[in-house]
C-alpha cells in the first residue's frame, strides 16, 4: 500500500473513532444521539468522497505527466536512433564503395600481372 493510501486510511479511521467516541460520551438522549450519528456520518461521507476525488485527480495527473514524459523520452531516443542509424548506414555505404573499388583495383593488378607473366 502506498503512503498516501495508508495516510488516508488513518484519517478515515481516526475520524470515525473520534466521532463515535464523541457521540457516545455525550450526555444526550438516544434519539438525539442517533441524529448526531446520522449527521456526522453524512459529513464524514462527504469528506471521504472529497478526499477520494482529490486523490484520484492527483493519480490521474501523475499518470498523465509520466505518460507524457515517457512519450517525450521515447521520441527523443527514437530520433537519436534514427540519426545514428542514418550515420551508420552512410558509413557502411562508403565502406562498401571503398571495398568495391579496392577489390577492382586488386583484380586489375592481378590481371595485369597474369598478362605480363604470359608475355615473358
Amino acid at each position: 500500500m502506498s503512503q498516501e493510501s495508508n495516510f488516508l486510511s488513518g484519517i478515515v479511521i481516526g475520524a470515525i473513532v473520534g466521532a463515535v467516541a464523541g457521540i457516545l460520551l455525550a450526555p444526550e438522549s438516544g434519539e438525539e444521539t442517533r441524529k448526531k450519528i446520522a449527521k456526522k456520518t453524512e459529513g464524514l461521507k462527504d469528506e471521504i468522497e472529497s478526499k477520494f476525488t482529490d486523490i484520484a485527480e492527483k493519480i490521474n495527473s501523475l499518470e498523465n505527466e509520466k505518460l507524457s514524459d515517457f512519450k517525450e523520452k521515447f521520441y527523443d531516443v527514437k530520433g537519436s536512433l534514427k540519426e545514428k542509424y542514418s550515420s551508420v548506414a552512410d558509413k557502411i555505404e562508403q565502406l562498401e564503395d571503398e571495398l568495391t573499388s579496392k577489390f577492382k583495383a586488386i583484380e586489375r593488378e592481378a590481371l595485369e600481372k597474369v598478362a605480363e607473366a604470359k608475355n615473358d
